[in-house]
Parts: C-alpha cells; structure tokens; sequence
C-alpha cells in the first residue's frame, strides 16, 4: 500500500510540467512589466561605465560627481570646438585661392 502522500519518485506528468513552465513564464513576465528602474541625471553625459552599470543593475541610480561632470562637459566643448575650426578650414580652403598676384593694369 503506497503511502498517504503519494508515491516518491513518481515523474511529472505532461500537465504538471506545463503548468510548472507557464507559472515560471508568467512571474518573469510579471517582474518584467513591474521592474524599477533608476533615475539618470544629466541625460547627456553618460558613458560606457554607466551603460555597464545599467545592464548589470536596471535598479541603481546614475549620477556623476561634479569633478567627473565638469571633465566631460569640457571633453564636449573641446571636441565641438575642434570641429568648428575644422568646418572653418574646409570651407576657407575651395571658396579662396590662397596668394594671387594682381596683373598690372597699364
């Protein structure tokens, strides 16, 4: 006679496999819809160690200190300048001919 609790060993039956899964499946969907995900500030400096940071934990606010803040703010403004000098060039260079001797008009 089996015992009162069933038998021990017996396998999962098909049923109790699939409800098994789609309990599994519908708790991670439903800690997916209801994940917290951190506050960013200042949106537009972020870097690949807070991309880094993001992807390991979602959860975790990102801020930067103001020393590193001010650094990259600069690194902005020195590439932006840069770029506008090198807009300069190129446009100097095809409108104007450099060093032209006049002829003389006689």
């Amino acid at each position: 006679m089996a015992p009162p609790g069933g038998k021990i060993n017996r396998p999962k039956t098909e049923l109790a496999k699939n409800l098994f899964k789609r309990r599994r499946v519908q708790t991670r969907e439903k800690r997916r819809k209801h994940r917290v995900v951190g506050a960013v500030v200042d949106r537009g400096l972020i870097t690949v160690h807070h991309l880094k940071k993001r992807r390991s934990s979602s959860r975790a606010n990102i801020t930067l200190s103001g020393k590193k803040r001010r650094k990259l703010l600069k690194q902005l403004q020195h590439l932006q300048q840069e770029k506008a000098a090198m807009d300069g060039e190129e446009r100097s260079g095809p409108g104007s001919q450099g060093d032209v001797e006049m002829a003389d008009a006689e």
